[in-house]
């Protein structure tokens, strides 16, 4: 949903530089720093990208990514389709963001907590953060679902689609909200989705207000999630955690009298854990959307 940014200055092809290359480091290797520029191109919106869609992005000509792209598929973080001339990041690349997810520290004290809620509500539970701009699965435990939807530690996606990301969203500032959704009309993922951009922002204050989100079937049809905040000790929003399940197992009555109260009660133990004390988030079951 953002950008990339085009780095600003030319190397001896006439190519842009990565844009953090230092004027004068004589320990920066620009081979490198380009081949990660080549890793982080593909993102939510764009997993798969021909040479020349990459050199567009990264504002490179035309010919430069070949050999980028050639040695990083030899080495693994790439591989091509195979209809097309398109690559995309492989499970070999992941890795080295599951690496990193799985020590935050955040996870670490998620995970019992998860687990108890999956067997609380009896449903799949998850855990995201936001990070530029997209929604990022860091921690689950789940349930399949006999559905499509395949979620897991490393997963993107605009934060629009989900109840997790919904409550990130709700607890942003004004201008990030008007940044990342624009005055486009929200993508469509079911026939109950949200789409009228003044809708959502409601939906988003009602959201703040009522402390958790409640997405009946607008991120996938058949599929309910109920999302709580997590806050840190300075009263940010750092992550999210929800539960999902199908509808016949998320009923009208075990929404209201058991998901929601045992979602938001998870989302505060995390809170506290994470040295938050400035106030109780509500549990009142009263409102769903």
């Amino acid at each position: 949903m953002t950008d990339k940014k085009k780095p600003a200055t030319d190397d001896s092809d006439g190519s842009p530089e990565h844009p953090s290359t230092p004027r004068k480091d004589p320990y920066w290797v620009d081979a490198l720093a380009q081949g990660l520029a080549v890793l982080e191109a593909f993102d939510c919106d764009q997993p798969s990208l021909t040479l020349t869609e990459l050199a567009q992005r990264l504002g490179w000509s035309r010919s430069k990514p070949y050999r980028f792209v050639h040695t990083l598929e030899k080495l693994g973080f790439l591989e091509r389709e195979e209809v097309g001339r398109r690559y995309r990041l492989t499970a070999h690349a992941m890795k080295l963001g599951f690496a990193y997810l799985s020590r935050l520290p955040l996870v670490e004290l998620a995970q019992p907590v998860l687990n108890r809620l999956r067997t609380e509500v009896g449903a799949s539970v998850h855990m995201a953060i936001l990070d530029r701009g997209e929604l990022v699965y860091v921690a689950q435990a789940r349930i399949p679902l006999p559905t499509s939807i395949d979620i897991h530690v490393g997963s993107r996606m605009p934060p629009h689609s989900s109840s997790i990301g919904r409550i990130l969203l709700a607890f942003q500032p004004a201008e990030e909200i008007d940044r990342l959704l624009g005055d486009a009309p929200i993508p469509a993922l079911t026939e109950k989705s949200t789409v009228d951009p003044a809708a959502f922002r409601a939906l988003l204050a009602n959201a703040r207000q009522r402390g958790y989100v409640y997405n009946d079937e607008e991120f996938h049809r058949g599929v309910r999630s109920i999302a709580a905040p997590i806050f840190d000790a300075s009263g940010a929003v750092v992550a999210g955690l929800n539960a999902t399940a199908m509808v016949y197992t998320f009923t009208d009555e075990l929404v209201t009298q058991t998901v929601i109260p045992a979602v938001v009660r998870a989302a505060r133990e995390l809170s506290q854990g994470l040295g938050y004390r400035e106030r109780s988030m509500p549990l009142a079951a009263d409102q769903r959307r």
